[in-house]
């Protein structure tokens, strides 16, 4: 992956974190066999191994998504090294080799919200006014940390009516995406001379947080998650819950909001289906009853 003789499903090379995500799975697999003093071979993954394998995690008190993320991950080398000709151990596709997930709490910003952070003073503080622009350039492309935040020269485009766009073919999928730039946009990236400095998605999950907390996004909100396979719930201030993901999140849910067109913002986001782009978007109840009450059969106009 890392020297690019094995590419991804759309052949192009695999990104930063998806080589980080196998890394840390090496790594954990590693501890995971010394801890139970064996060396696995491809034949030895069954359920049993599983069931082993899960409960390991658990005991470590990992999240049901981190556990699940391990599990894909080593489905994903097995079946690799089926086709390979390595093994023919099919365990990994019963029904039982499930991947587990469980439903994050994954927020999105108003634009009021987005505003808010907009509108701030960091002219003092060159680390927060840098990751405050880049998320910024998330919430309105709404693309991933690793195509938003890599915007430059090249991706803007003027269109022969005049209009700015941002063309880009997108990183982890290969598809090409053409944004229409907003004003905000535009101005943020030629603050910059058109090329976005250079940002590491850790550091921007860092100090995003706290320029949102300064933009004053404070609601407190309960979040629920698994400890020792307990369901639990806590309340976080909403702030607290932003990260670079949320910018894109952010902004295919508020161009939803605004009356965009589902297919239109999925061929912006990526989503290959309806179904998957309304699981990914963030709306609540009330924003849906707000949106129903503009319909003729709740407002009682024709």
């Amino acid at each position: 992956m890392e020297n690019g003789t094995r590419l991804n499903i759309h052949k192009l090379r695999y990104g930063h974190s998806t080589i980080k995500n196998y890394k840390g799975f090496i790594v954990q697999f590693d501890e995971f066999c010394k801890a139970r003093r064996k060396r696995y071979d491809f034949n030895d993954i069954d359920i049993k191994f599983y069931d082993d394998f899960v409960a390991y995690f658990t005991e470590k008190n990992y999240s049901v998504n981190t556990i699940g993320r391990h599990v894909k991950e080593l489905k994903i080398i097995m079946r690799a090294a089926r086709e390979e000709g390595l093994h023919d151990n099919g365990t990994i596709e019963s029904r039982k080799f499930k991947v587990l997930t469980a439903e994050v709490e994954n927020i999105y910003l108003t634009e009021s919200e987005i505003k808010a952070i907009a509108n701030l003073d960091l002219s003092d503080d060159r680390h927060k006014n840098i990751a405050r622009d880049v998320f910024l350039v998330g919430c309105y492309t709404a693309q991933r940390f690793s195509d938003y935040s890599a915007i430059n020269e090249g991706n803007i485009r003027t269109l022969e009516s005049g209009q700015t766009v941002i063309d880009l073919k997108q990183q982890k999928t290969g598809n090409h995406v053409v944004i229409p730039a907003r004003p905000e946009l535009l101005a943020i990236l030629a603050k910059y001379d058109n090329r976005l400095p250079k940002s590491y998605e850790q550091k921007v999950n860092k100090y995003i947080k706290e320029v949102a907390r300064e933009a004053g996004i404070t609601e407190k909100v309960e979040i629920s998650y698994v400890e020792n396979g307990e369901k639990k719930t806590r309340i976080v201030e909403k702030c607290d819950l932003v990260k670079t993901h949320t910018a894109q999140r952010s902004g295919a849910t508020n161009m939803y909001l605004a009356g965009i067109p589902t297919i239109a913002i999925m061929k912006i986001t990526g989503h290959k289906t309806e179904k998957e782009f309304m699981k990914y978007i963030k709306i609540t109840e009330e924003e849906s009853a707000m949106e129903l009450m503009n319909h003729p059969y709740f407002s009682g106009k024709e």
